[in-house]
């Protein structure tokens, strides 16, 4: 019965291509494509080659899709149980206002106010970083552009600063890393406001 409803719900509401390839998906089966590699001072958490994580991505990010969210905070969630266990503050890349008035939502904050309960203190600190311009999207530049492109792409909002104040562990966040050109340019921006204690990490959910 359950499959003759979905049978007709697929015709009235057609599933995207990367909605079909994740429904056959729950959080307890995406965990196995978790590939935790270093890559020039970033960590990302699985490959982006994978269909079923490729799918996951665009579909978060421009398909508002729940489900998406949900497999991708699995990867973020299986990472930060290997951690020490310390208080922690995440950070998400940051929207330029144009584009999160068009999108409506930051994808990579999605995935991270998704986590399950976490052994440690673990918080997302929104409006931190900012855009103060609307750049180019990175995908749209090669590697070179995309260097030029970050340069003074964040700023900081000093009113939100007292939210990492004395946090030991900081983690910024991003869905995914290409040349490393975004983090770097976030952990560039941050870095002067963190304490010489403050462990400052950088995440992406795939290369």
């Amino acid at each position: 019965m359950i499959h003759i409803i979905r049978a007709w719900l697929d015709i009235i509401f057609p599933p995207s291509a990367h909605e079909l390839i994740l429904r056959h998906f729950l959080p307890v089966n995406f965990q196995k494509f978790y590939r935790l590699q270093k890559n020039d001072g970033v960590q990302t958490l699985s490959n982006y080659d994978i269909p079923a994580v490729q799918a996951a991505i665009t579909a978060c990010k421009f398909e508002n899709n729940q489900r998406a969210a949900r497999l991708l905070n699995t990867l973020l969630y299986t990472w930060l149980m290997e951690l020490p266990k310390m208080e922690t503050v995440l950070i998400g890349i940051p929207l330029s206002q144009k584009r999160l008035k068009k999108r409506g939502f930051n994808q990579v904050e999605r995935v991270m106010e998704k986590l399950p309960i976490l052994p440690f203190p673990c918080a997302v600190c929104h409006n931190l970083l900012f855009r103060p311009n609307d750049t180019k999207p990175q995908t749209s530049l090669n590697r070179k552009e995309r260097l030029s492109n970050m340069q003074g792409a964040f700023a900081i909002k000093e009113k939100y600063l007292e939210k990492i104040k004395n946090c030991p562990r900081v983690i910024i966040c991003d869905d995914v890393l290409t040349t490393g050109a975004t983090l770097r340019a976030a952990k560039a921006t941050l870095l002067p406001h963190l304490s010489p204690e403050t462990e400052l990490l950088c995440v992406a959910f795939a290369h």
